[in-house]
């Protein structure tokens, strides 16, 4: 026998002296009174006093019996359900000893709630069954999410903290790492002791597809008997969810921007679903059809006055489904205050004619674009992580720790423009590439020319006219470009399993002209050509090209759309912020606190990286400085926890027993006997206080 809440016994206890106080206040006291004759009186009394007596002995045992059955009703006394057990040890007859391991599911969707009670309450009484004490048995608990907490080192006989860590389980906004629960499971399964063991693993799941599709019960010893018990009873559960809320592209103060909003509809029936979108101060609203068991996107346009870090948050309207929590999602938008792009180059401004200059007119034709130029050497770390694009045009030779600072931009986020038109540049982009290690995977490798008329009246002759950046032009590209003709630059052969797509355009002496190619969060642009040889600045594509090319590199404000709540966290901040000194992170619920409470910050070579085991509670976490947000993520319930749909009990008896026994158990055969008690408890308390009451009328 065991008690699932024990703490309610002492409650029951003490409250058994309220009925006795009670009654030794209320006794009713003898009152003097003058009569001329008392005989009869006192035998009136005497009479009386015997019936009171006796109807205040029995509502006292009333009263006394129904606290404590009450008590007892609390703490729910759960018999064993083991149905082999029986003798123990190593006597004749005896059976091996049971080594019993139960896995409990308190990821996201186990407060999914059916008929007013959530599937965790389901499950924490159908665990506790397993975790009686009897001869020769011995367990674990592990309470599975996002990583498998076990209640005990090791398998033991007293199941007191096992249960007592069952009884306070709450569900984490976090899904299920079945691997991690599973391997937790085999180290406490693998122990090995002198006597025959009996193995088994028993998991109080609602079965999820999105998370035990996948599960390997391999890890486990071979000999397990699995027992997966759904605490699911209806698989038709309806949920919708707000899975994804971010900005689409880059977001500059006075400017419309958009944000997307992906729901997913997991109902049998379509619905027209409405979010409002809140953006500081700003609300917007969007809505959509989503077809059953489907997924929708939704576009609010909105526009912020100011620039800076702004909190925002995704909320569905007038849904009511099984799981509430995935309704409303958080999310963080940086809203910039202009494009700013710095233009490294020994060409002086006042050179004219030069490519810089037809660069520098390109880059910036209108306003709300600021080009700073600047000589490579005074180009410094700060410099080019504070730009939102680097422009590289006749740089000169690169050292290495210029290379260095190009890459961790790159790394962080940044695009870069390489407009490569003499022999250095050869040598500068193999110093990037070796930099850059695997991240840069170049597709060509750049060689200085045999000769100058070797690189003269070039042509293009491949483009990929459905890519960025010549999509833009649709039918009037061939017109644009027939007319073009390139000098200058570097020759080019291509390199062994790289990526071909990444060559967007090439010359009729097969070299390439237009290279983009991802470098971690950002993206290298190279365009191999000398402009002031060359008629394409002239041409009227020119401004529009580098326009499309520009947006194309600069791209995503390369914000995490959302780091799933309880996986771990790796995230660069803003390349601004060269140092993690004077930081100070702050979690949702407003509090400033140490580098340690929700990840640490530390300085490296790519830059200022915030690091940690697992990422909070769902909200917006905040680097911050003097009061000064400089950067901002936000932790969200991950998508596939949306998804209610259970796995069918014939894929993990088919595909994934991995052949171990293994059996699934449904909700309803999971119900028998065993926690009725708590049932004949209450009743026999509602008897009781009934016959109080009969006793006191009568």
């Amino acid at each position: 026998m065991a008690l699932l809440n024990s703490w309610a016994l002492a409650a029951g206890g003490l409250a058994l002296g309220l009925p006795v106080l009670i009654h030794l206040l209320t006794r009713p006291r003898p009152q003097p009174v003058e009569l001329s004759t008392i005989r009869f009186v006192r035998e009136l009394v005497a009479e009386k006093r015997r019936v009171d007596r006796l109807r205040d002995m029995l509502t006292l045992l009333m009263r006394c019996l129904a606290i404590a059955l009450i008590a007892l009703a609390i703490a729910r006394p759960i018999g064993s359900s083991d149905k082999q057990a029986g003798p123990q040890g190593k006597g004749p007859g005896s059976q091996p000893a049971t080594m019993r391991v139960v896995i409990v599911d308190v990821s996201q969707s186990m407060a999914a709630e059916e008929s007013g009670i959530q599937a965790l309450e389901r499950a924490r009484s159908l665990a506790a069954r397993q975790l009686v004490e009897h001869g020769g048995l011995v367990g674990n608990l592990i309470l599975a999410a996002g990583s498998a907490q076990a209640a005990l080192a090791s398998c033991e006989s007293d199941f007191s903290v096992p249960l007592d860590r069952l009884a306070k389980a709450t569900v984490l906004p976090q899904r299920l790492n079945v691997q991690a629960a599973l391997q937790r499971a085999a180290e406490s399964l693998g122990q090995q002791g002198d006597a025959p063991v009996r193995r088994e693993l028993w998991v109080f799941s609602d079965l999820q597809r999105s998370n035990w599709a996948q599960a390997d019960f391999s890890a486990l010893p071979a000999e397990t008997r699995i027992e997966m018990r759904s605490v699911v009873q209806d698989d038709a559960r309806e949920n919708v969810a707000i899975l994804r809320c971010a900005a689409q592209g880059r977001i500059e103060q006075r400017k419309e921007g958009r944000w997307e909003i992906e729901v997913g509809n997991y109902s049998p029936t379509a619905r027209t679903i409405e979010v409002e979108v809140v953006i500081g101060s700003v609300r917007v609203r969007a809505s959509a059809p989503c077809g059953a068991w489907g997924r929708a996107t939704l576009i609010a346009d909105a526009v912020i006055e100011q620039p800076g870090w702004y909190t925002g948050e995704a909320r569905l309207i007038g849904t009511r489904d099984a799981l509430p929590a995935d309704d409303v999602r958080p999310f963080v938008t940086r809203v910039h205050p202009g494009l700013q792009i710095l233009l490294v180059t020994r060409q002086p401004p006042m050179a004219r004619p030069s490519s810089s200059y037809f660069l520098d007119r390109a880059l910036a034709p209108a306003g709300g674009v600021e080009v700073i130029r600047s000589e490579p050497d005074r180009a410094d770390r700060r410099m080019l992580a504070s730009a939102d694009l680097i422009v590289l045009d006749h740089p000169g030779p690169l050292n290495d720790q210029q290379a260095e600072w190009l890459v961790g931009a790159l790394r962080r986020g940044h695009g870069v423009l390489y407009v490569a038109s003499e022999s250095l540049d050869a040598t500068n982009l193999k110093l990037l590439a070796s930099r850059a290690g695997s991240s840069l995977q170049l597709p060509v490798e750049y060689l200085p020319a045999a000769s100058a008329s070797s690189r003269s009246n070039l042509f293009l002759t491949d483009v990929r006219r459905r890519g960025s950046p010549f999509q833009l032009f649709g039918d009037e590209l061939s017109p644009l470009i027939d007319p073009l003709r390139f000098a200058g630059g570097l020759a080019s052969r291509r390199s062994e399993g790289a990526v071909r797509d990444d060559i967007m355009a090439t010359y009729n002496d097969q070299s390439a002209a237009l290279v983009i190619t991802p470098c971690g969060a950002g993206s290298l642009a190279i365009l191999n050509a000398e402009l002031a040889a060359s008629n394409l600045p002239a041409s009227p594509l020119f401004v529009p090209f580098i326009g499309e090319l520009t947006s194309m590199l600069v791209g995503r404000d390369r914000l995490p759309e959302g780091v799933p709540s309880g996986e771990p966290l790796a995230v660069y901040l803003p390349g601004s912020i060269v140092s993690a000194a004077g930081l100070e992170i702050e979690g949702p619920d407003g509090r400033s606190t140490g580098l340690d409470d929700w990840g640490a910050l530390r300085d490296d070579a790519t830059g200022v990286l915030w690091h940690a085991a697992q990422t909070g509670p769902p909200g917006v976490y905040r680097a911050r400085r003097d009061r000064e947000t400089h950067f901002a993520f936000a932790s969200t319930i991950p998508a596939e926890e949306a998804d209610l749909r259970t796995l069918e009990s014939s894929v993990f008896s088919d595909r994934l027993a991995s052949g171990r026994a293994l059996r699934v158990v449904s909700a309803d055969e999971s119900i028998d006997d065993r926690d009725r008690s708590w049932v004949w408890l209450a009743a026999a308390c509602l008897i009781c206080m009934v016959t109080e009451w009969i006793g006191l009328r009568a």
